[in-house]
């Protein structure tokens, strides 16, 4: 079986026979406009505009002559068996293009239905934002939520609902892997903290697993591990700072 060597030397020496006739023709070009007072510029708007269009149809009319041009070469005594070796080794090479191609296709679908669940993600967290902030400002919806483990007063209700907003960013940022365990954990660090973080877990640390539990999806139930972890160790590591002591008094 004769090597496809030749055959790929032989697209080689055609794509430089391509380039070396848009030069030529470039030459000519500017020879031309130069005499009619125009500027090189135009003669490479004119072969940017119409030289593709001239090696399309020039490629399209070699295709469909390619019978008769080979029929007036038979005189030539060309080996035919050579050249269906060479048309075989363009066949094994198509399959490779078109293999990569499906591959690309593949990865292409994928990339969009990741950025298809983020988008619906992202839209949901957005609707359900704005259901807590309209409920925060104004207090007689928070009856419309679940009710608390205990009556809260209303300040502390709004500010759990608040940091519950926080926390719904959290594990969104987690599940859409913006965030990874590390981080998790140094963010959530910081979190619990705060006396409100840990007053808004111990309120709703059981609903939070429930659901992760009962959707199955191993990154909700994991997010809900970590909140634990970062909230026990906080716990551990001494009192939580109280919302009062957040601010300074106002200088007198």
């Amino acid at each position: 079986m004769a090597s496809p060597v030749p055959a790929i030397a032989r697209v080689v020496l055609r794509g430089a026979g391509i380039i070396h006739l848009k030069r030529a023709m470039e030459e000519r070009l500017r020879g031309r406009f130069w005499q009619s007072g125009r500027t090189g510029l135009n003669v490479k708007f004119w072969l940017h505009k119409h030289f593709p269009w001239g090696v399309t149809v020039a490629t399209i009319g070699a295709i469909a002559l390619t019978p008769v041009i080979l029929k007036g070469l038979s005189f030539l005594g060309e080996d035919w068996q050579s050249l269906s070796n060479v048309g075989q080794a363009y066949g094994f090479l198509s399959v490779i293009f078109s293999g990569a191609a499906l591959i690309g296709v593949a990865i292409s679908l994928a990339y969009q239905a990741h950025q298809t669940n983020i988008s619906n993600e992202e839209e949901r967290r957005a609707a359900h934002r704005e259901l807590v902030v309209m409920s925060i400002n104004d207090p007689e919806l928070l009856a419309c939520w679940h009710p608390p483990q205990s009556p809260l007063p209303l300040v502390l209700a709004r500010q759990l609902h608040f940091t519950h907003l926080i926390v719904t960013q959290f594990y969104s940022d987690y599940l859409l892997k913006r965030m990874n365990d590390d981080a998790a954990r140094v963010q959530l660090e910081l979190h619990f903290r705060g006396e409100r973080a840990r007053d808004h877990w111990i309120d709703r640390a059981v609903g939070w697993r429930e659901f992760a539990e009962a959707s199955g999806d191993a990154r909700q139930i994991r997010f809900v591990d970590l909140m634990d972890e970062a909230y026990e160790n906080a716990v551990a590591a001494g009192p939580a700072i109280a919302a009062s002591a957040y601010f300074a008094p106002e200088p007198g």
